[in-house]
């Protein structure tokens, strides 16, 4: 009978640990769950298979994904699983080392929540993880205007904390609150600071609170992933379609957003709605959900975001044709982030190709071959800040890497590694039937 999948044993709520030819995984309350993964399987979809089966908070968490990986008959090594390429690697184990059974181990990591979170919201509300890239990458694209407006505020005379006894919140002067609300997640903008007061009601309609449109990436509540506290709250208060829902909060910039991020559901109207109404664009976040259910009509619509400083991408999938019209529309681009994502030749050229003057670049954690790496350091002269920090396909200790990036003034390559774990296989044999010969076994998958 032939095999259609792999059992895999998932364990969580420990950490990994590294030792001498094996890994282990501890903890004082680790949990496991045997679950079978088809062959076929996507990152994306074993990602969703492990929140489900685990009910690790899919808001709150990213998550590590490590595979104890077998390269001999008694040594392991614990190989990250981070893409479809990984994944399909993983599921290959019992074929080639005869393993029947594959171990995956879960680490996470607490997703920070400066920005989305809100102050009157449950405990457990956090925001995405593009979320949480998208406001790193607000502050690195306004932080002179911030630095200027904190600045101001330094300057201004300082009030006695006498003075300011028996002042009411509702009294707070107009710009005092705007600044405010420009910092507070969409869910309390449109669920709860309007509802406190008249005055805080009228200043949450300023087009300044509404210059980041952040979404959520998931609002629907059809979607079994949007079943949160934002997805409820909205469709309690707004009994409306999605689509009229993303058009009534870019509504409610009057044209002035500079920030957004459109969640997985968004439609192909509100998509176009979105590039009409927000001509002044200039950070995009575009999710790996959206990249593959639009990616025939994002690169028509990024030519009208003229003046579009940054873009993070949750997936590499399209990215020559969406970098083309920003080197033939977009003067002003200089920062391009795609962390956890295949950059291949392909991708790497496409980089060099469409923005030769690309002045920052993150690929955290990204998998990259050392050859696309030099294609990209020497293509894009103009870079003074590039992350590669974490990644997978070359060595951060790399001779010709750290010539071609000395003259970079920010150049992070630290975790980065060089693995091919086919290199440990040179003694094993498969013949044209598929019988797998190793360690004086033979397993026959026919």
């Amino acid at each position: 009978m032939t095999a259609t999948g792999v059992a895999v044993h998932c364990y969580w709520n420990g950490r990994v640990k590294k030792e001498k030819g094996d890994v282990d995984y501890e903890g004082d309350n680790v949990n496991i769950m045997p679950v079978k993964l088809n062959y076929g399987t996507t990152y994306a979809e074993l990602l969703d298979k492990i929140y489900t089966i685990t009910g690790i908070d899919r808001w709150g968490f990213e998550l590590n994904i490590i595979c104890r990986y077998p390269i001999s008959s008694r040594e392991y090594k614990p190989i990250p699983i981070k893409n479809d390429e990984a994944v399909e690697l993983m599921l290959e184990v019992p074929i080639r080392s005869g393993v029947f059974c594959v171990e995956i181990y879960l680490e996470t990591n607490a997703v920070n929540k400066p920005f989305h979170v809100e102050a009157n919201a449950p405990a457990n509300v956090q925001i995405s993880p593009l979320s949480h890239l998208l406001k790193g990458e607000c502050n690195a694209v306004y932080s002179n205007d911030w630095e200027t407006s904190s600045k101001h505020s330094n300057d201004s005379p300082k009030k006695d904390d006498n003075q300011m006894e028996g002042r009411k919140w509702e009294e707070l002067n107009r710009d005092c609150l705007v600044n405010v609300f420009q910092k507070v997640g969409m869910e309390s903008m449109l669920l709860d600071v309007p509802l406190v007061c008249k005055s805080w009601h009228k200043a949450s309609l300023d087009p300044k609170c509404w210059e980041f449109l952040i979404f959520p990436e998931y609002i629907e509540p059809d979607d079994i992933w949007g079943r949160g506290p934002f997805a409820e709250r909205f469709m309690l208060e707004f009994q409306f379609s999605v689509t009229a829902f993303i058009k009534f909060v870019i509504d409610r910039s009057c044209g002035h957003a500079t920030a957004l991020s459109l969640p997985i559901c968004c439609t192909e109207e509100a998509f176009k709605y979105a590039a009409n109404k927000c001509p002044k664009l200039e950070l995009l976040g575009l999710n790996a959900g959206l990249l593959h259910k639009h990616s025939s009509i994002i690169p028509k619509l990024i030519s009208k975001w003229k003046n579009l400083q940054s873009l993070v991408l949750g997936s590499s999938h399209g990215m020559e044709e969406i970098l083309t019209p920003i080197r033939l529309f977009c003067r002003n681009f200089t920062r391009l982030s795609a962390p956890k994502t295949n950059v291949g030749n392909k991708e790497a050229s496409a980089i060099v190709t469409s923005l030769p003057n690309l002045r920052y670049l993150v690929l955290n954690g990204a998998s990259i071959e050392q050859e696309s790496l030099v294609m990209i350091l020497q293509g894009c002269k103009q870079l003074i800040e590039i992350d590669v920090r974490d990644c997978d396909g070359f060595d951060e200790d790399d001779a010709e890497i750290l010539k071609l990036a000395s003259h970079i003034p920010s150049f992070m390559c630290k975790g980065s590694y060089l693995y091919d774990p086919f290199d440990d296989y040179e003694h094993t044999q498969i013949d044209h039937n598929y019988r797998v010969y190793g360690y004086g076994c033979c397993y026959d998958y026919d």
